[in-house]
């Protein structure tokens, strides 16, 4: 039976099976479990139509479980959450349900499992009030809310929600959800593990707010949160009871400098585990599984109605971690070896940090008092195995002999060198050929001698070489899973020097690419699946604060800069816009220099060169980009169109017969543009006047 409506005996149900156990093999029990989960279902509905007319961005979610899902005992209640944007602090929503005691009801209510401060829920029944009069609750009577159907309950909780005081954004500041008070307190509950403390700190903020999303939404199903071990472990999340050995997790976090990889069974029905990055897309279906009525609690056993403990309280009970080995999931792989492998491409246009990241990355991970732990290297399309990794070399004989010989004592150490890393295979008249290492194995070598540090390959311009060409076989060898130690452990024997061949744990490669080169879509399959990636897009908004002026007009950098990104992803892409890098100069201009001057020379040397190249000198293009057709002063315009019919007749005489319409137009570059500054101002400002003027 399918109910379309609400009706009286979903209220008479909520109140007369209020507290009992549910029995899944009653047949009565089981009636009255489908009834009220068919409820939830028009609560669910009521919801969403909710949000579709006010929040059309936002988002619903709804826990369709009429019985509590660790003790099944059946609830007096059923709740459907609205937020009012996707990115809302998960700890404050719109509510719309029913209610035993009250009947139909709507309300803005602190979600208590989304939230870390325990003091919040007093704070905000401070505010609230009392409950029936409060001015952010509004409770229909049963048989009335029956009578007006579906419909009439949304129009009547819209009505409620457009008349709540405080509104939700003055609750969400009085809180301290818009300060991020609620964000840090969570995050607090997984300090004190050495890993999450230098690892954290280095994610993005999307990366942060994705975990916790995450911790918040599992943490409010009921699940604990715990590491395994002191260092290079995983963040469990399952159920483990203080004080036990072992818990029972039904997924790991593996914690990375730039990301979160996640590996879950929640998602899967038969219990396979699925390995992914933390995006978006897997926090909605791991969501929809814990807000569902999959049975995936069964896995886990029913618990006490407890809540779900955070890491914290494992390490404030003296607990250190789950043993290393751990015959509960003996094909997960080694987390060492996932922890200490990382391969990374830092990916975007040109100009937008990438480079001064990457320094920044290797000064702080791969250099330390005994010097640099990375070696360095620029693809391009003449590079390839014999470089990177192993290939032959040719020697003169009389160098090779001399050598050899050991004329001194440096040039014996040079010989004895060159005896471990090579070996002679071919003499050919004078010439004599050696197999060399290439900078890849030397590093590898390095790095297996120094398992306690980490080593970095460090690739710069990855996607300009023929990624198969130079890493070979190789290419298997660099995932986390398959190298030296890990369970899935791959060699390779070197086809040169016929020597088997691993790859240490401990080195990671870092890369980086222009996509203004090649587009990330255009990168070699093999690369991508084996690779995390990084994005570095321009981000006008470090300009601010940035004072560029000339004649008493200021110029907005932050303003120019992304309307001319805006007109090259219309007509090019994304992957050719500008960086915010090739202005960042400007900001650190000694005292005393004169920044118009200094913004003049940056658009005429490097910018506007950087259009012609994007746009192969199709001038107009450019003139679109930098705003040039809106401009109502020629003065003004860096570039100016000269296509007119006299300037034919001026050309090719008054017999020319040429259709002025057929001949390409004419460009030339306004040398004294550059030295107006409204004409910088003009980039922006035109398209501005003419939306207001269309609005």
């Amino acid at each position: 039976m399918t109910d379309q409506a609400f009706d009286i005996e979903h209220f008479h149900l909520l109140n007369s099976w209020k507290g009992e156990v549910r029995d899944k093999n009653d047949a009565q029990h089981e009636h009255v479990y489908e009834r009220l989960k068919a409820a939830y279902g028009l609560t669910k509905q009521w919801a969403e139509r909710v949000q579709k007319r006010l929040f059309p961005q936002g988002k619903t979610r709804v826990v369709q479980r009429p019985t509590h899902q660790w003790t099944e005992r059946f609830l007096s209640y059923n709740w459907a959450r609205i937020y009012p944007t996707k990115d809302a602090p998960a700890g404050l929503a719109y509510t719309v349900g029913m209610e035993a005691g009250h009947g139909f009801v709507v309300k803005i209510d602190v979600v208590n499992k989304a939230v870390s401060d325990p003091s919040l829920r007093g704070r905000y029944e401070e505010m609230r009030g009392e409950f029936t009069a409060s001015g952010i609750v509004k409770v229909m009577p049963t048989e009335q809310g029956v009578q007006m159907g579906l419909d009439g309950l949304v129009d009547w909780a819209v009505q409620a929600i457009q008349s709540f005081t405080p509104t939700y954004d003055q609750l969400v500041e009085r809180l301290g959800f818009a300060n991020g008070q609620d964000d840090r307190s969570l995050l607090a509950k997984f300090r004190g593990h050495q890993d999450f403390e230098a690892r954290q700190p280095k994610w993005s903020a999307q990366t942060t707010a994705l975990f916790l999303r995450m911790a918040s939404a599992l943490h409010e199903a009921g699940l604990d949160w715990w590491y395994t071990r002191a260092t290079n472990s995983q963040l469990r999340f399952g159920r483990k009871e203080l004080g036990a050995g072992k818990g029972t997790p039904v997924g790991s976090f593996y914690l990375q400098h730039e990301g979160i990889r996640v590996r879950q069974v929640l998602t899967s029905p038969g219990g396979e585990a699925e390995t992914a990055m933390i995006s978006d897309d897997l926090l909605q279906r791991i969501e929809a599984v814990i807000d569902g009525d999959g049975g995936w609690q069964e896995r886990l056993g029913n618990r006490p109605d407890r809540p779900g403990h955070w890491p914290v309280d494992y390490l404030a009970n003296g607990d250190a971690g789950e043993a290393a080995d751990e015959p509960d999931e003996p094909d997960e792989p080694d987390v060492g070896a996932l922890e200490r492998a990382s391969n990374t491409i830092f990916y975007g246009p040109p100009g937008t940090g990438k480079t001064r990241a990457l320094q920044e990355w290797i000064k702080t991970h791969y250099t330390g008092e005994s010097g640099a732990r990375h070696a360095f290297v620029t693809f391009h399309q003449s590079y390839g195995y014999e470089e990177f990794v192993e290939g032959l070399r040719p020697v003169l004989a009389d160098d090779a002999a001399r050598i050899a010989a050991g004329a001194n004592g440096e040039e014996k150490a040079e010989a004895i060198e060159a005896t471990e890393a090579t070996q002679a295979t071919e003499a050919k008249g004078d010439v004599q050929y050696e197999i060399r290492r290439g900078i890849f194995w030397n590093l590898c070598d390095q790095a297996r001698q120094d398992p306690g540090q980490r080593y970095a390959m460090v690739i710069d311009e990855i996607n300009r070489g023929n990624i198969s060409k130079i890493f070979g076989e190789l290419i298997t060898l660099i995932e986390a899973d398959k190298r030296e130690g890990a369970p899935y452990e791959a060699k390779v024997t070197l086809p040169y020097s016929q020597q088997s061949f691993t790859i240490p744990p401990n080195v990671d490669l870092i890369g980086s690419m222009n996509t203004a080169d090649r587009s990330l879509a255009l990168v070699d399959t093999a690369l991508r699946r084996r690779f995390e990636f990084i994005e570095y897009m321009p981000d006008p908004s470090l300009l601010t604060g940035i004072r560029v002026s000339r004649h008493g007009i200021d110029i907005d950098l932050e303003a120019m800069l992304a309307k001319i990104n805006q007109r090259i992803e219309a007509l090019y892409d994304r992957d050719h816009t500008i960086g915010h890098a090739y202005l960042m100069p400007l900001k650190t201009l000694p005292e005393g220099a004169d920044a118009f001057q200094q913004l003049a020379a940056i658009f005429r040397r490097k910018i506007l060169p950087l259009l012609e190249e994007y746009f192969f000198e199709d001038w107009q293009k450019i003139r679109l980009v930098l705003g040039d057709n809106q401009k109502t002063s020629e003065e003004k315009q860096f570039i100016r169109a000269l296509q007119k019919s006299d300037d034919l007749t001026a050309l090719f005489g008054s017999g020319h017969n040429l259709d002025q319409y057929s001949v390409r137009p004419r460009y030339e570059l306004n040398i004294s543009a550059f030295s107006d500054p409204e004409a910088y101002v003009g980039i922006y400002r035109e398209a501005a006047r003419r939306s207001e003027m269309e609005e």
